[in-house]
């Protein structure tokens, strides 16, 4: 016996979004990323990326390199991030604050983009 009403089957209700950004349906590949920061969004084109490093600690950092800049998103429990940016998935990150009943993942405290 299954402990799924209809194993199998689609949920009727589609999970909600996550709280830290946006990511490509299943199936889909993102081109572009956005970063929304407090006083702009900037866009990265999907094949500018270089490398990323997920670094463990309080804060963990995500650190993105491209040829000229270097994109660190500072937070806990980043790995949903990075996962969706190694599947090609990721399309926008922004910072999620902390609130009382808010439902478990990743928590985006802070994005700066810097000079590489």
């Amino acid at each position: 016996m299954s402990i799924e009403p209809h194993p199998g089957s689609k949920p009727l209700v589609p999970p909600p979004p996550p709280t830290w950004g946006e990511i490509a349906p299943v199936g889909k590949t993102a081109l572009v990323v956005r970063f929304a920061l407090a006083d702009r969004v900037v866009t990265f084109p999907m094949d500018q990326f270089k490398r990323w490093e997920h670094t463990a600690g309080e804060p963990e950092l995500l650190t993105i390199t491209t040829d000229k800049e270097q994109i660190v998103m500072e937070g806990r429990e980043l790995a949903e991030v990075r996962a969706a940016l190694d599947l090609g998935r990721l399309s926008e990150v922004h910072i999620n604050y902390p609130r009382a009943g808010a439902r478990p993942g990743p928590r985006v405290q802070r994005i700066t983009i810097e000079p590489a």
